[in-house]
């Protein structure tokens, strides 16, 4: 008995040990602009390691649907994920670095090659500011730069977004 309650012991003092230092949360969109529907749900997870430095992961879902009676409907879905690191400089202002990971896969339509899935890496770096609502909640915006974003020759781009310049809003929970 005395040897599970010293397992007991340290199991706790572990947890009492993360307490404070783990954030979830992560960023849900929804639009609709002309003939297009957008979502977007990006999950994530991170880490305090120290009182400015924090690293975590997202997973990351996007759809596009495009309505067109002309060439037909069309569904982009963005799956993948992504590991960053914030840096608080300054009361809520910090700094971000971002490496992504999206798998596009379209269904029917106008794309050529839609069962065909094509990956992209997208580097992102950028700067943001948290509003703390309570000690251990915050909003977010953050405004980053794609440094692999770039318009190919053939007229695609080699990200899926439309520009190299993205902005997030979100809102996240320490636990």
């Amino acid at each position: 008995m005395v040897f599970s309650g010293n397992i007991e012991a340290q199991k706790n003092a572990r947890l009492s040990d993360l307490k404070g230092k783990m954030v979830t949360g992560g960023n849900f969109g929804a639009g609709i602009y002309g003939n297009t529907l957008y979502l977007s749900l990006a999950p994530q997870l991170g880490y305090r390691l120290t009182e400015g430095l924090e690293l975590g992961g997202r997973l990351i879902y996007n759809l596009d649907y495009y309505f067109d009676p002309y060439y037909g409907n069309n569904a982009m879905h963005h799956f993948g994920g992504a590991l960053y690191a914030n840096y608080e400089i300054y009361r809520g202002i910090y700094v971000h670095a971002e490496d992504e990971q999206l798998c596009r896969i379209n269904t029917n339509g106008f794309i050529h090659d839609a069962s065909t899935p094509r990956w992209y890496n997208s580097l992102f770096f950028g700067a943001g500011y948290r509003q703390y609502v309570t000690p251990r909640s915050f909003a977010y915006f953050v405004f980053l730069y794609n440094v692999n974003w770039e318009y190919t020759y053939n007229g695609e781009w080699s990200s899926p977004y439309a520009s190299p310049l993205v902005y997030r809003i979100g809102y996240c929970f320490g636990f």
